[in-house]
């Protein structure tokens, strides 16, 4: 696995991880919601290449850099809009040198990849969480470490095996006054659990049974089976108002039913343009220092530095790594970079007897899905050279990972280690699997949605054809390919 890290201007921006599972077929936004599906082979070491970092570019603000040195900090987003706009006494009296945000009391964003709909159930991806995050609220709070926090719920406990009882935040309100209610909270995970999708939350809420109020103030959530990361699922589930139910998406991208509790509120939304925040009045937590916010949709990478440096942005996330160095020497600017959770990886058709876009390399149709031998699943993790992608395409900002979250975090093993670039045994179980002269394969992949995305998608492909495969690659805007994977068209994506 490879963490890249990513460099994101003005901004905190996780940087995603690469990551193959040599054990099972993944999907980025899969119908589980990217959470990843138990392994066929508990045994195995994942076969990873996974990004792990955060790194933001901002305009300098003179009193936040002479605090601890941000390079080795980790943020959410809702943490660093709240610091950059709102309620952290960082950000107070300091300058914006350079930009307009102090004048006008606006902070613009340039964004690498676009949200698809603002409906916080429908499609779980992460622009669209992301941005969800900041208009709603949640029940739990899962930080820049993966700690459950309080959210809604100001604290919890386990009362036996399939029961959980949490302590309800009095006094909140939605932004157009009305009080959260019980109700509200039972519709969302309804919802949540019902809507169609091809990225379904169901993956987070399938396991609960009911969800009761025995007295005002507090919850009982009752699972099926005893489910100990419930805290985590629980900050997946964004609460919507109860009226809104059976309300379709296009009200909530309208902004009729975008109603949350969260510290901002919509303003417009332009699909693939731009997303306009105001601050909520009746927001329950600290009140944002600046009172508007525009996330602009730039995916691409020179466009959006270009943007910064010209001052028509303020923050930008993803800053492409050729520009690092410029950056750097700029005093106006400063980059902030960190480690984070998120996790990219290659998922593998292991489902189907045949799949689509491996065939033998006369172009004939295989007799069967080689990916559903484990030692070509092996062969092609060894022929990834990990290390060679962090130094020289990643230009060194990326680690190299073993699992889906970077090494102590919840749930992470020491033990696990990342599988090593091996070529010659790649071979050698491509030939012990039955095909010593390889086969031929197309992979998938987008081309703006992380760092570097089409060119490691390349990089691998390259790697595959020195074990002896025959590898071709199409890549494509998110927006095209994150439904297609979604509908598991892809052998390798």
């Amino acid at each position: 696995m490879l963490k890249p890290k990513r460099e994101s201007l003005s901004r905190l921006v996780k940087q995603r991880f690469i990551c193959i599972d040599k054990r099972r077929s993944f999907s980025f936004n899969s119908p589980s919601g990217g959470r990843p599906a138990p392994s066929a082979d508990p045994g195995l070491d994942s076969m990873m290449a996974s990004g792990s970092g955060k790194e933001l570019l901002r305009r300098n603000y003179p009193e936040w850099t002479r605090r601890e040195p941000m390079m080795n900090r980790t943020i959410s987003r809702r943490a660093l809009m709240q610091w950059a706009l709102g309620g952290a006494a960082v950000l107070q009296g300091i300058s914006w040198t350079g930009a307009r945000a102090a004048a006008n009391g606006q902070l613009r964003i340039g964004m690498a990849a676009p949200p698809t709909t603002l409906d916080p159930h429908l499609k779980s991806n992460a622009p669209n969480n992301a941005l969800a995050t900041h208009i709603y609220d949640t029940l739990v709070i899962n930080d820049e470490k993966s700690i459950s926090r309080p959210g809604l719920a100001t604290a919890w406990r386990v009362v036996d095996d399939t029961h959980w009882e949490f302590d309800l935040r009095p006094d909140v309100r939605f932004s157009d006054g009305e009080p959260l209610t019980v109700d509200d909270i039972v519709v969302s995970f309804d919802r949540a659990n019902t809507i169609e999708s091809t990225a379904s939350f169901r993956t987070y809420t399938r396991n609960i049974n009911s969800i009761t109020s025995p007295q005002p103030g507090k919850l009982i959530i009752e699972t099926k089976q005893p489910e100990p990361l419930l805290p985590n699922s629980l900050s997946r589930i964004r609460i919507i108002r109860a009226k809104f139910k059976d309300t379709p998406s296009d009200q909530f991208n309208n902004g009729t039913a975008a109603i949350g509790t969260g510290p901002y509120v919509l303003k417009e939304y332009v699909s693939g343009n731009r997303v306009a925040l105001s601050a909520n009045p009746n927001y329950w937590g600290p009140k944002p220092a600046l009172p508007d916010v525009e996330l602009r949709i730039v995916t691409d990478a020179g466009a959006r530095l270009a943007n910064l440096l010209a001052g028509d942005l303020d923050l930008v996330e993803q800053v492409p790594y050729e520009g690092v160095a410029r950056v750097e020497k700029d005093e106006r600017f400063h980059i902030i970079r960190g480690v984070s959770s998120r996790v990219v990886f290659f998922s593998l058709d292991t489902f189907r007897d045949v799949t689509p876009f491996i065939t033998g390399k006369d172009g004939k149709p295989l007799d069967r899905n080689p990916l559903k031998d484990l030692r070509v699943r092996q062969a092609l993790s060894m022929a990834i050279d990990r290390s060679a992608i962090v130094e020289r395409l990643m230009q060194g900002n990326a680690i190299v990972a073993s699992q889906f979250l970077p090494a102590g975090a919840p749930g992470t093993s020491a033990a696990i280690k990342p599988v090593p670039f091996d070529a010659a045994k790649a071979k050698a179980l491509l030939a012990e699997a039955g095909y010593p002269e390889g086969f031929r394969l197309t992979i998938h992949g987008p081309n703006d949605r992380i760092v570097n995305d089409s060119k490691i998608v390349q990089a691998v492909a390259q790697m595959f054809s020195r074990i002896g495969l025959e590898v071709s690659v199409e890549v494509m805007p998110w927006s095209v390919y994150a439904d297609k994977a979604d509908a598991h068209e892809f052998s390798i994506n």
